[in-house]
């Protein structure tokens, strides 16, 4: 009889968590959140440049392989041709931070040349881009590919006047800005962009 008294005392003064302490919880799992949170969405975008710069390696070596073949390179925004009637590559691949966004300076001459709806395709600008260009002839370059980056845009154009930014991830992972190869044979775009912006 005593035993139950005990049990029925020891039921009735327990009664669950208190607010403070269940609020102290909630906080704890936010703060943990927010820790993990950016570190997650660096990590995908990290990724994304990953992914952008060995797509972008793979369309150099088509490119280059097509030359060889035929002598000439393709056009610009023709990065179809690397498919058919020789498969250069089995398929384009997408940029992972496309499409272009319609606010872009640049918008209007991707949709021109890849129609509707609008494809998330690497922007490609091959000859006669750069034929009559005398400092583009001077070190050799014959097409520029380009991945759109974290910010998802082309061009820059705060004055209105159309700016190319370059990625860097020491400005932080989500920063402004593209990615680029140019070539032929990895010619460092801050030299090509030295004479051409």
């Amino acid at each position: 009889m005593a035993g139950n008294r005990a049990v029925c005392r020891m039921k009735a003064s327990s009664h669950g968590f208190t607010l403070i302490e269940l609020l102290i919880v909630i906080a704890i799992i936010l703060i943990l959140i927010g820790i993990a949170l950016p570190n997650f969405l660096d990590a995908q975008a990290r990724a994304k440049v990953v992914k952008t710069e060995g797509d972008m390696r793979a369309l150099e070596l088509c490119i280059e392989r097509y030359f060889l073949d035929w002598r000439v390179y393709i056009g610009k925004f023709q990065l179809r041709r690397l498919t058919t009637p020789i498969a250069y590559i089995r398929e384009i691949p997408e940029d992972p931070f496309g499409p272009i966004q319609s606010s872009d300076y640049g918008y209007q001459s991707v949709l021109n040349a890849y129609g509707r709806p609008i494809k998330r395709f690497y922007i490609y600008h091959g000859p006669p881009t750069f034929d009559d260009h005398p400092d583009m002839v001077r070190l050799g370059i014959r097409w520029v590919l380009t991945g759109l980056g974290p910010d998802g845009g082309w061009f820059d154009s705060p004055n209105g006047a159309p700016r190319y930014p370059r990625y860097s991830p020491t400005n932080g992972t989500r920063s402004r800005g593209n990615l680029e190869v140019v070539g032929p044979g990895q010619i460092p775009h801050d030299k090509y962009r030295l004479f051409w912006d």
